[in-house]
């Protein structure tokens, strides 16, 4: 399979991502919660073309390789954000583009979150506590960047239990 065409698969890889980690959601809350939320995004390359894969990378590497003929996979940028709800906070991709998170509000399915990649996706996810989305951005290079996105919180807990 060629990457590009395989990488464009990578928002429903991540769609699936969520759903399964939802079995491991905590309850959330819609007021602020005491801490900021930590978001962890990391901007990666990946070609299926030989080279090698960033050790710093080898959970996302098997978690891709799964699904896609990876070959190399490098960090490009690896930041870490501390915001608000309702903050919005931003990394620069090496195209030019950006990145765009924001936590939006606790939920019985996680934190949600608004998510856009410059010109190419703007959604909302619902993620649970260390867990992540990871989505295919634009072309670089012979292959591609990929986008994770994994959020770090406590919410407070006081949604019904069974809702």
């Amino acid at each position: 399979m060629r990457l590009s065409r395989v990488l464009r698969n990578v928002t429903l890889l991540a769609a699936l991502l969520v759903a399964s980690a939802s079995r491991a959601q905590q309850p959330g809350h819609d007021a602020a919660p005491a801490a900021p939320v930590r978001v962890e995004v990391l901007i990666g390359y990946v070609s299926a073309q030989p080279g090698t894969i960033d050790p710093a990378a080898a959970e996302l590497a098997r978690m891709l390789g799964r699904e896609f003929n990876l070959q190399t996979l490098r960090i490009l940028q690896l930041r870490q954000l501390s915001l608000a709800l309702r903050q919005m906070g931003q990394v620069d991709l090496p195209t030019g583009h950006w990145v765009s998170v924001e936590p939006e509000e606790f939920t019985p399915h996680g934190l949600r979150m608004g998510v856009e990649v410059q010109g190419m996706l703007r959604t909302h996810v619902n993620v649970p506590s260390g867990n992540q989305v990871v989505i295919g951005a634009y072309s670089y290079e012979d292959g591609r960047l990929v986008v994770r996105v994994a959020p770090t919180y406590e919410a407070p807990g006081i949604f019904p239990e069974g809702r």
